[in-house]
């Protein structure tokens, strides 16, 4: 209880004081915030997984309100097994609906990229790719110590087989000046009838480090509470981030 405590309390802080939406990320970790990249703005990621998975993805802003993107990753790409391709690339495209001052934006999307490895039995993700979705993000900004804190929330419905319902995900991140911020990630996982989690949901967290003008490099520790029957452990993943004005 004390957890969801201090998170409520947290929430509340970013509704009640928030001077305004400041400029964030368009993700947390997985989970999507309603804000898209700037107008011409290009956003290049590879990480590095479990099975020596690689996932690398591309996406763009446009008009300050758009953001288009595609992806598509590799298992056992560092390894000495055969290379073990996704089906097909993911897709991406979000859309900022509502972004005032003083009051939660709002985005809606569609994302196809599920996450972890590509399970053929079951034809889908070990994480189910977010599907349609809608989300609220809050920022605080805190200008006189350039501390931004971000509180995300939304519904989606995956078109993956065995999950496609509703399901629910939030996510917050704190930054601490200097580049340095904390993610935290959560996905409830309501929607999975295939049999293979262990009903606790997905819980990550996350390190990054921002650099050269936005560039940043993340260190992840996913699945905390250990819901993905198949391994049971939590999984380290290493992500890199670079963005190019166009």
């Amino acid at each position: 209880m004390g957890g969801r405590a201090c998170l409520l309390a947290w929430v509340a802080l970013a509704i009640v004081f928030a001077t305004g939406n400041a400029h964030a990320d368009a993700y947390i970790i997985d989970s999507h915030t309603a804000m898209v990249p700037e107008h011409g703005e290009l956003r290049l990621s590879i990480s590095a997984g479990p099975e020596g998975s690689v996932l690398t993805g591309a996406s763009l802003g446009l008009v300050d309100r758009v953001m288009v993107g595609i992806s598509y990753g590799m298992g056992e790409v560092l390894g000495r097994g055969d290379l073990v391709p996704n089906p097909r690339p993911g897709v991406q495209v979000h859309v900022l609906l509502i972004d005032q001052p003083n009051f939660p934006a709002i985005g809606l999307g569609f994302d196809s990229q599920g996450h972890g490895r590509w399970l053929e039995g079951y034809d889908r993700y070990e994480r189910k790719s977010p599907g349609f979705y809608g989300v609220l993000t809050q920022n605080l900004l805190v200008t006189s110590y350039e501390l931004l804190s971000s509180i995300s929330g939304g519904v989606s419905f995956s078109t993956e087989p065995n999950r496609q319902s509703v399901d629910f995900f939030l996510g917050a991140s704190q930054s601490f000046g200097r580049g340095l911020s904390m993610l935290l990630d959560y996905d409830f996982a309501l929607d999975d009838d295939a049999g293979i989690d262990a009903n606790r949901g997905y819980l990550d967290l996350g390190f990054q480090w921002k650099f050269g003008g936005g560039n940043h490099l993340r260190f992840l520790l996913r699945d905390l509470v250990g819901n993905y029957k198949g391994e049971g452990n939590v999984a380290r993943e290493l992500s890199f981030f670079y963005l190019v004005h166009l």
